[in-house]
């Protein structure tokens, strides 16, 4: 376990060739920082911090972090709501803790869907585009109780997917089903070489994580789940990051006070500019 503060930064350089620098490591005095690490020889830093007052241990990611295993820095990103609440649709979270690492990120989120809707987002944006990288798959927390069926869709995403390193993130166990969500995500981390697993269901034990139903984050449980997962991915390949549009955006499926305010303007940042410029988001009413 890697214990993370408030108070550390990932300096940031100008990535000529691949890093072999991690995120990972101990405070040991040596401008290491506990569970973010440094990354030496670069010429600007940015600051990726935890919300005031969360201090938190970070599991290690099963299966290894993707940016050693990816061959480039484009990265697709799936999920439901909660994934969808850290878009740039909202508060951007997800762009600002991403794109100065070097990810260039699509982030393919919409509320209140179920393991399918991967298969959907890859059948459009893979047929249509090529040169994805790597994918971060968060899908589970609806789940419809069939863990053959789950199982089904969920490899149809991975095959899509593999030979590209793909972060699945299990689910908080907010009821006993997800158990069976959460194993399954499990097995196929033994089963395929290329996944890894951002332990979610451990992290939003944390209190102040999760909004009072267990499973939606909080405005903290924001920035801490994009932390969680800059973490999982590393340092990019390559040092252009950018965030990019999304294709899909219907949130209309949520319940009321679900997602945040959708925001008018968005600050995108780039790793050229050394500089990460957060959005602070409108009042978000939680459920």
């Amino acid at each position: 376990m890697k214990q993370v503060k408030k108070q550390f930064s990932v300096l940031v350089g100008l990535l000529l060739i691949a890093s072999c620098a991690s995120l990972t490591g101990g405070n040991d005095g040596s401008g290491v920082l506990s569970g973010v690490g440094r990354i030496p020889g670069y010429d600007f830093g940015t600051a990726i911090t935890l919300p005031e007052g969360f201090e938190l241990d970070l599991p290690d990611i099963k299966g290894g972090l993707i940016g050693t295993k990816a061959g480039g820095n484009r990265i697709l990103m799936i999920g439901d709501s909660i994934m969808a609440s850290t878009a740039k649709r909202y508060g951007n979270e997800m762009c600002n803790a991403l794109v100065p690492l070097g990810w260039q990120v699509a982030v393919e989120a919409e509320a209140s869907r179920f393991a399918e809707f991967g298969v959907r987002v890859l059948d459009k944006r893979m047929n249509a585009e090529s040169g994805w990288d790597a994918a971060v798959v968060f899908l589970g927390s609806n789940y419809e109780g069939n863990k053959e069926s789950y199982g089904k869709q969920m490899r149809k995403i991975i095959e899509k997917l593999t030979p590209r390193p793909i972060l699945l993130v299990n689910t908080s166990l907010f009821r006993d089903a997800q158990r069976d969500v959460n194993q399954v995500l499990d097995d196929f981390a033994v089963e395929f070489k290329s996944v890894s697993i951002l332990d979610w269901a451990t992290i939003s034990k944390s209190d102040g994580v999760l909004a009072p139903d267990g499973v939606h984050l909080s405005n903290n449980g924001r920035s801490i789940f994009a932390v969680a997962v800059a973490r999982a991915l590393d340092i990019a390949p390559f040092r252009e990051g950018d965030c990019l549009d999304s294709k899909f955006r219907d949130d209309s499926a949520a319940g009321k006070g679900v997602m945040p305010d959708v925001v008018s303007t968005v600050t995108q940042t780039t790793v050229a500019t050394g500089e990460v410029k957060p959005v602070v988001p409108t009042q978000t009413t939680l459920p």
